[in-house]
């Protein structure tokens, strides 16, 4: 005896918050440098010299985003924000035929940042980009914070990162006299 073809699957149940979900719409993007610094080292072997630079900068990359609700009121906007801030190394060596050339640069993620979203409000001026005062704000403090520590951040990373690397290669560091 064969059994019958198994019950069909009941419809998935749907939460009355999921019907809510906003839709983001994608809006506008920028990077922008915060603080920059170039260290200029000396490099010797074996009775030889090389100059070479390190070159590092913290940079913000900003994001602002349209979200709009889908569901019962679709007069409710709000725009979002989401503020990270990174630093970014390379060395950089110049030959003594005065060409220069570097590594690839590499970024990391500082812990210095911030996300929000707030009402866009019913002034059809107020556009959610860039230049939405809320995040504008978030802006200035996470730019501020960023300054702040940039200088530790870059002498952290020199001792944690670039010096064990260049001693590693069996070089002598010193820096050039002005």
């Amino acid at each position: 005896m064969q059994a019958g073809p198994p019950p069909a699957a009941p419809p998935p149940i749907s939460s009355p918050h999921a019907a809510f979900q906003p839709s983001t719409v994608k809006g506008a993007s920028a990077t922008m440098t915060v603080a920059a610094s170039d260290l200029r080292l000396v490099l010797t072997k074996a009775r030889r010299a090389e100059s070479a630079m390190v070159r590092q900068q913290v940079f913000l990359r900003y994001d602002v985003d349209r979200k709009v609700s889908d569901g019962v009121d679709q007069q409710t906007v709000q725009c979002g924000w989401r503020l990270r801030a990174y630093l970014q190394r390379s060395i950089c060596f110049s030959s003594m035929t005065g060409l220069l050339s570097c590594t690839d640069a590499v970024s990391e993620e500082l812990p210095t940042g911030e996300t929000g979203a707030a009402d866009q409000g019913q002034d059809p001026a107020t556009a959610c980009d860039l230049g939405f005062a809320p995040a504008r704000a978030a802006r200035d403090r996470v730019i501020a914070a960023a300054k702040a520590d940039a200088q530790a951040r870059f002498d952290e990373d020199y001792a944690l990162n670039v010096k064990p690397q260049l001693l590693a290669s069996g070089v002598k560091i010193t820096r050039p006299k002005s």
